[in-house]
């Protein structure tokens, strides 16, 4: 049974979130930070207008202690597939820069992990249900240990965005982006639509054109991003609520499975459970949040910490001011009713990732 940290938010002696992220850091002392040893820290710059993004403070701590053990900091993130400034890796870094990830502030070279043109990438065959390959980003490559920093939220095709969903969606090059989302097709309702044609400024392969009264979708076009269903604003759009997302969730623990599998026994996890948002830092927004804050976990287990984080998110009271105001329950099934949050551990426990079975140890700070 694997072994899942954690410490509060609450400021307890004295000590805030920030100082006590770092004495966990120091607790752990991850074994695989050697001299000269090659560190990755993965975590997200966050989308233009986006404000929920890891505070870089939390990852320029990391830096200081990887570079206190001789170790080589860097710290990645992959191009996306939908269009935004986040898909070109030259506009992606200029990004990171005024998000607070530069050189100067991190003391560590920030690196688009799949390269500017995202044709940076390695395949790796595998012999799995959905893929007979994987292919990421090829810096990834280079590390000799990683350490994943994530912001748990919600998701709007995964339910959950957790450890899992920042390994698969953040390590995967553009194109195993489109593998993962490619049986995302949306649904129009036609009496819905005002005809604003913003779904067809946002799609990133032109697969959408909208002339009043005519929509017409090129599924054979659609790469199934949800660009078009993120900011529709009227709901004219939306995603078809079958088997499509519990093969999403698959599809990310398979590509997941290759990184774990890639570093056994040398990525160490941190889920930061606060500011728990209603969608992903994907989005050129950041709503209230819905619960209050927690606190931060720490394992090895990616499959581990991610069902603590949904169990301790699930027990939380909703707040007013959020979208799901005067609402009881758990909030990833309220957000998306037709998503089970769960499949995406289900199905990377059956692979061999982790397991959904842990002890937890409250450190009490």
């Amino acid at each position: 049974m694997s072994q899942v940290f954690f410490v509060s938010s609450r400021v307890l002696k004295n000590k805030g979130i920030l100082q006590k992220f770092t004495e966990l850091l120091e607790m752990i002392n991850p074994p695989f930070i050697q001299k000269e040893n090659n560190i990755l820290i993965k975590t997200h710059f966050g989308e233009d207008g986006n404000t929920a993004y890891i505070n870089p403070l939390y990852i320029r701590k990391t830096v200081d202690f990887i570079r206190k053990k001789e170790a080589y900091p860097f710290i990645g993130d992959t191009n996306t597939l939908y269009s935004g400034r986040r898909k070109n890796g030259v506009t992606h870094l200029d990004l990171a820069i005024e998000h607070g990830f530069s050189y100067a502030s991190m003391n560590a070279p920030v690196v688009i992990l799949d390269g500017l043109k995202s044709n940076n990438v390695k395949d790796i065959p595998v012999n799995l249900q959905h893929f007979k390959s994987v292919q990421l980003g090829g810096e990834f490559f280079s590390a000799d240990g990683m350490i994943v920093i994530t912001h748990v939220k919600g998701h709007l095709i995964a339910g959950m965005g957790a450890a899992i969903k920042n390994l698969s969606m953040g390590l995967g090059s553009r194109t195993q982006k489109q593998r993962m989302h490619g049986d995302i097709k949306p649904e129009y309702v036609q009496k819905k639509c005002i005809y604003c044609g913003l779904c067809a400024k946002v799609c990133p392969e032109s697969a959408i054109t909208v002339n009043k009264p005519d929509f017409n979708l090129n599924r054979d076009l659609c790469v199934g991003c949800a660009e078009c269903i993120t900011h529709c604003p009227t709901q004219a759009l939306k995603i078809l609520w079958n088997e499509k997302p519990a093969l999403l969730a698959e599809k990310m623990a398979e590509t997941a499975f290759v990184a774990i599998n890639h570093l056994p026994g040398k990525i160490l996890f941190f889920n930061f459970l606060i500011n728990i948002t209603p969608d992903c830092d994907c989005m050129s927004w950041s709503d209230n949040a819905l619960i209050n804050d927690i606190g931060v976990l720490a394992s090895y287990d990616p499959v581990a910490i991610d069902q603590a984080s949904y169990d301790l998110i699930s027990q939380q009271k909703i707040l007013n001011n959020s979208v799901l105001e005067d609402k009881d329950g758990d909030i990833f099934t309220l957000l998306r009713p037709g998503i089970d949050p769960l499949r995406q551990l289900e199905y990377a426990e059956s692979l061999g990732l982790g397991s959904r079975k842990y002890d937890a140890v409250d450190l009490k700070w």
